[in-house]
């Protein structure tokens, strides 16, 4: 009987010692696929878009990379883009997510984004603007402010296109814009999309299209209006008022 509860006592023993090494095991396993990550100071890129005339650098204080994965997550970075190896445009921000693998980059907090066109520099600012290099397209669906010597224009949301000769496309949604010298003369405005090809002088807004400037309201289907000379070149379906 002795013998029988020896025997009982050294299974049970052996049971609670395998139990206490499984659980153990299997902790160990978790910890060692715990995410791993390398971090390097000052890094840089310079991406060449194949078949195209496009490249971009990119620079940062910080890179954060999650293993085995093109993935950065960066402090402070700096991009620039050009088009046959001349300065196109450059964006600043606090933070910024790249993804190698996608060619993409969301750039977070206080962007700043500078198109250079002839003489003339236009300034963009938001707080998320995406970069998808492959496709050549910047946007964002935040609040964009863009700012030239000329005038400043507020809008929900931005697209910029890049077609295949570096001529920039810009589409602003609900947006307004105003001339910089507020004067009796100054000019005003607003419609559901505002159109802006660079390098040009002109605004082609659509859908509840308005502009106002010295006592006339001009309002209509479409206007296209040359913010330089403030004149309008074309209008469709358009109502002039009379203040």
């Amino acid at each position: 009987m002795k013998r029988i509860s020896f025997i009982l006592l050294v299974f049970v023993f052996l049971g609670l010692y395998l139990f206490t090494y499984n659980s153990n095991s299997s902790f160990l396993d978790k910890e060692i696929k715990q995410t791993l990550f390398t971090s390097v100071s000052k890094p840089s890129w310079k991406i060449e878009i194949q078949n195209t005339k496009d490249s971009f650098e990119l620079h940062s204080l910080t890179a954060t990379q999650e293993e085995n994965k093109g993935i950065f997550l960066l402090d402070e970075p700096i991009f620039r883009s050009y088009w046959e190896n001349k300065f196109k445009s450059t964006a600043s921000s606090v933070y910024a997510i790249l993804d190698l693998g996608e060619e993409k980059l969301l750039m977070t907090n206080n962007v700043h984004l500078t198109i250079t066109e002839r003489d003339e520099k236009i300034d963009l600012f938001s707080e998320k603007i995406n970069f998808d290099m492959r496709n050549k397209n910047f946007r964002s669906k935040n609040q964009v402010q863009m700012k030239s010597t000329s005038f400043r224009l507020n809008s929900n949301g931005f697209d910029l296109f890049q077609n295949s000769n570096g001529v920039n496309e810009l589409i602003f949604s609900k947006a307004a814009f105003e001339e910089n010298n507020a004067s009796k003369n100054s000019f005003y405005g607003e419609a559901d999309l505002i159109i802006y090809k660079s390098p040009s002088d002109t605004f082609t807004l659509k859908g509840s299209a308005e502009i106002k400037f010295e006592s006339t309201l001009i309002s209509a289907e479409e206007i296209e209006f040359n913010f330089k000379t403030k004149k309008i070149i074309s209008s469709k379906r358009s109502k002039i008022i009379k203040s």
